[in-house]
């Protein structure tokens, strides 16, 4: 039996054959061949380009949500500083407006003292001018009326000095026996050394100035015979600042570097 030699695959007739049967298709028009495979060409050139223009999506939208972030951030610190200081500002001005109502009451408190110690310029009465004079009998004295007032004026501000301990230079006296009072009355004892550290703030002659002196009416309201003289009270105050605000709201500075703004008030009582 004759075998037949087998195909070779260099034989050009054996893929002319090939390439022509049913399981293959290649169209015999040069230019149809030419845009099929121009298209097979495309196919997989999309193929493999595609994966990549969607991971270069992907990063460019990761991109734009970091910048997104980064912009959100630098907003974030260049608003934050500001108004952290301005909220600081307010507080600052909260205390000081406070602190000016507390010199308001001081001072009336001076003046209410004055009022009972302050002598008239005339005596009201020949009686009280004889129990005066004869007899040692005073209803009124103006050798403590100043002393009575500064105290008056600076028991009233202590709920405003500052609580920290600072150097009293001169008169930090304050009288105990009535602090202890009226921490036992309010039942504040329990912070005794703050209220001790604040009125010696309040007693050193440095932070507080107080001034009484008779009205320009007393003498009309003596010879009306009236009681109650007309008393004016003027009082200045010390008070500390906050560190930050020292240099926008200071009027001046303490030996030891504490800034401290001045706040004055006067009142008449009639």
């Amino acid at each position: 039996m004759d075998s037949q030699p087998e195909a070779s695959l260099a034989d050009l007739g054996f893929w002319n054959s090939m390439l022509h049967s049913r399981t293959f298709w290649v169209p015999r028009d040069h230019g149809l061949l030419f845009f099929t495979f121009a298209l097979a060409l495309a196919a997989f050139a999309s193929m493999l380009i595609l994966p990549r223009l969607s991971a270069r999506r992907r990063h460019i939208a990761s991109v734009h949500a970091d910048t997104s972030g980064s912009t959100t951030m630098m907003d974030f610190v260049l608003v934050t500083p500001l108004f952290v200081f301005f909220m600081f500002l307010v507080f600052q001005f909260a205390i000081l407006a406070k602190n000016h109502i507390f010199t308001h009451y001081a001072a009336y408190m001076a003046a209410r003292s004055a009022r009972v110690y302050l002598c008239p310029t005339i005596p009201i009465s020949v009686g009280s001018f004889v129990d005066a004079t004869m007899f040692n009998i005073k209803v009124c004295d103006n050798s403590i009326a100043n002393q009575k007032a500064e105290t008056a004026a600076r028991i009233a501000l202590i709920p405003a000095a500052p609580y920290k301990e600072l150097h009293c230079r001169s008169g930090c006296q304050p009288p105990q026996s009535l602090l202890k009072n009226v921490t036992e009355a309010t039942r504040v004892s329990s912070r005794w050394g703050a209220i001790q550290r604040q009125a010696i703030y309040m007693f050193d002659t440095d932070n507080v100035k107080v001034k009484i002196a008779l009205a320009p009416i007393a003498t009309y309201s003596t010879l009306k015979r009236t009681p109650a003289l007309p008393v004016v009270a003027l009082v200045q105050v010390r008070f500390l600042l906050l560190d930050y605000a020292g240099w926008i709201f200071a009027t001046g500075q303490r030996k030891d570097g504490n800034y401290y703004t001045l706040s004055t008030a006067e009142v008449t009582l009639l």
